[in-house]
């Protein structure tokens, strides 16, 4: 059973639009950063989805649209052309993994929906100086997506294609509704 506060911080995600940065949290809660960061590890240890994204900590609800994988490859300099393609298409970028030889995979949480989006991830990568995951493997990543029309991912595929950008998997994974 949550504690006080870790219902009133579920309600606060559950109630947001966009992810909320811990610090928003805390001053919300009345608490340190690290009082969050430990709520919120309790919380998905009882099983709520909650993930924790450039943007802040975001509570995963069922949406109305479809979920599947993609695997691309392309360079660090083609990855802002790559994630334009995806959301001007109104495809959700929700993840980015990759596969390593010691670490097996590894997720980094996104949820990039907009071009604006992108803008402040690409920002955030060059202002830490942060290495992107697919440079790990040579380029090789995977982005679960999501989308309301089969179309939309078909229109985003062609459009990463075009920009030369190697889409190997883009089959729906027949999921349905998340």
């Amino acid at each position: 059973m949550p504690t006080e506060r870790q219902q009133r911080l579920l309600h606060m995600l559950q109630q947001a639009e966009t992810p909320i940065p811990g610090q928003a949290l805390a001053e919300a809660l009345g608490v340190t950063r690290q009082v969050i960061v430990h709520e919120i590890a309790l919380l998905r240890a009882a099983g709520e989805p909650i993930y924790a994204t450039p943007k802040g900590y975001w509570l995963n609800r069922a949406s109305s649209g479809r979920e599947t994988v993609l695997a691309v490859s392309h360079t660090p300099e083609q990855t802002k052309d790559e994630l334009y393609a995806l959301v001007d298409h109104g495809v959700r970028v929700l993840d980015v993994r990759v596969e390593h030889a010691l670490y097996g995979e590894i997720v980094g949480q996104l949820l990039i929906t907009s071009r604006r989006d992108v803008d402040v991830f690409l920002e955030k990568v060059e202002s830490e100086r942060a290495t992107l995951l697919s440079s790990l493997t040579g380029g090789f990543h995977y982005h679960r997506v999501q989308y309301d029309r089969e179309d939309q991912l078909a229109e985003a595929c062609e459009a990463l294609r075009k920009a030369g950008i190697q889409v190997i998997t883009d089959e729906p994974s027949n999921q349905g509704p998340v």
